[in-house]
């Protein structure tokens, strides 16, 4: 290959995540087969310039409680692809739309298929091989059409796995794989993180996880925060656009935390989670980002923490 080839190998992933891989990992990389190639000077040039006109010009659509309609607009049009026998339709369509990705603080043009889509694959691997191969209860909140439960499969073929989320459709498909996939230990609930169910009680000794969901709440996670220090978990995993964890020095970074403000992106929550580590609530294990994302935004940092279990 040129200079200008790349190929992505296990040991890049390893020294991206600062850590080290499962042969399991490490053979899903070699099959995603990662081949992008570097962009020139005057192709980057372009790309910060699109992003700059993006965030100067255009009014684009503000994440929030006001978007639920939507969503469940939009994971029907999944369900209904599903109910016609298109099963790639679990894959959400707001994968691939551009012909970049992020990666350690720079662009790369993807030359793979699924190139992002596959890199959000590995970091799901990654965590789920480490942390979830022997809970008996997994949730997902903000599961949209589940495709991420099947890696959770994958990886613990025996847990009761639930995905939750807030559009009804969401639901609809879910039930729809557990009965193509013959999983009875596969549930669906509905669930809003603006007005957590308190009555919806998790399993004990129970794992939970979000992929770009908290993301669409903006700063209005105290309540999902309560309902899970109320529940106790043994683990949150939470795979989300985390603005604390970039460089404001760095100008692709910068581009990435101001398409944040202008998107009403996830904001503040690791800063809550500290603020609670410090009161002795919570037990934060990992907070780092991963270097990897889309054309606006890092947005796959990864966050795990406990609540702590108060003494009798």
């Amino acid at each position: 290959m040129s200079s200008r080839k790349l190929h992505l190998t296990p040991r890049d992933f390893e020294i991206t995540f600062r850590d080290k891989l499962s042969g399991f990992v490490k053979k899903k990389i070699i099959d995603f087969n990662f081949l992008a190639r570097k962009l020139s000077v005057n192709e980057r040039d372009e790309i910060l310039l699109k992003i700059t006109n993006t965030l100067l010009n255009f009014q684009v659509i503000k994440a929030g409680k006001h978007r639920q309609l939507q969503w469940e607009r939009g994971w029907a049009e999944n369900l209904e692809a599903i109910r016609n026998k298109n099963y790639d339709s679990l894959t959400p369509r707001y994968f691939g739309k551009y012909d970049v990705v992020r990666w350690r603080q720079e662009f790369i043009r993807p030359l793979s298929a699924n190139f992002e889509y596959s890199m959000l694959a590995i970091i799901e691997y990654w965590l789920f091989d480490k942390y979830l191969s022997s809970y008996k209860s997994i949730y997902e909140f903000g599961c949209g059409t589940g495709h991420n439960l099947l890696r959770v499969r994958e990886i613990n073929p025996k847990a009761e796995i639930f995905g939750l989320d807030w559009a009804k459709s969401s639901q609809e498909i879910i039930k729809m794989m557990s009965v193509k996939l013959s999983d009875p230990l596969l549930f669906a609930k509905n669930f809003n993180f603006f007005k957590p169910d308190k009555s919806f009680k998790l399993n004990k000794n129970s794992a939970i996880f979000t992929v770009a969901a908290l993301e669409q709440i903006g700063e209005d996670f105290n309540p999902f925060i309560k309902y899970l220090l109320d529940q106790k978990p043994k683990i949150c995993i939470h795979i989300e656009p985390v603005a604390e964890l970039l460089d404001e020095d760095n100008l692709v970074d910068f581009l990435s935390l101001l398409y944040f403000k202008k998107r009403n992106y996830l904001s503040g929550f690791l800063t809550k989670l500290r603020e609670l580590e410090k009161k002795r609530k919570i037990k934060i294990h990992k907070a780092q980002r991963t270097f990897i994302g889309s054309l606006y935004i890092e947005g796959y940092a990864v966050i795990i923490w406990s609540p702590r279990m108060e003494k009798r």
